[in-house]
């Protein structure tokens, strides 16, 4: 088995201990965002993400000024940016150059720890070394609302991550069938025990890969996402419940 380096932000180790649990802002306007974080404080979530595909990001200065109020109510607990395109289940429309230009931007505040870009993003390598030069930690994802791919490719996907240099792997798939949900933890499995050299985490979608999120942790997954104030993907289960039931 390789050795994972884990990734530490602010105090919190990412790769080591306890799963850690992300709970997804995705409210559409600063206020809302901030009756949201305000109510989701009392429930301590390891990291917060915040879903900018949820917003109108052509008014920059209007992103810039939210950006920064959360990053001030969620201090000092890690803030992950994340603009996710309609390709992976977002909705997010923005073409490729105004994508990458948008993660930029958001780096360069240095207003949060990590970016998340998606593994099939254009000039990829490029857009992760040019985030790490602002100063921000990447998180690699793949997201597949239709399927399952074989465990095979779920395997290339999760070494790809690795090989371009991101900080920390993402990877999620709809399953149709029990066996989708364990060809999934088998591949983490095999991830966890023969490549990987920095944390990932895994989740299969919906209500059939509910123990993904519990249970994940235990095939390698370093990190599960819980539900907010509503979930911000099929399957998620309220923050709260969460950190009562992690196996």
């Amino acid at each position: 088995m390789k050795k994972v380096k884990t990734v530490e932000v602010r105090d919190v180790q990412i790769g080591q201990g306890k799963p850690k649990i992300i709970v997804s802002l995705i409210s559409a306007t600063r206020q809302k965002l901030q009756q949201e974080i305000e109510h989701l404080l009392q429930k301590q979530p390891d990291i917060w993400e915040w879903r900018l595909d949820f917003v109108d990001v052509h008014d920059q200065s209007d992103i810039f000024e939210t950006l920064s109020l959360i990053r001030e109510l969620t201090f000092p607990s890690p803030l992950i940016v994340t603009y996710r395109t309609v390709q992976e289940g977002g909705h997010g429309r923005l073409r490729s150059d105004a994508y990458k230009d948008l993660l930029l931007q958001i780096a360069s505040t240095q207003l949060c720890d990590f970016i998340d870009v998606e593994l099939f993003s254009e000039d990829v390598k490029d857009l992760i070394h040019a985030i790490h030069q602002a100063g921000c930690k990447v998180i690699v994802s793949n997201h597949d609302f239709e399927k399952t791919p074989p465990k095979e490719e779920l395997i290339w996907r999760l070494r790809e991550m690795q090989f371009i240099n991101g900080d920390i792997g993402k990877l999620a798939v709809m399953p149709k069938r029990a066996h989708d949900v364990l060809c999934l933890l088998d591949a983490a499995d095999q991830m966890k025990t023969l490549y990987a050299d920095r944390p990932f985490l895994v989740m299969a979608m919906g209500d059939l890969g509910a123990i993904t999120r519990l249970g994940g942790h235990h095939f390698g997954s370093c990190a599960t996402f819980a539900a907010g104030s509503s979930p911000s993907a099929p399957g998620q289960l309220p923050v709260d419940l969460m950190k009562q039931l992690l196996l």
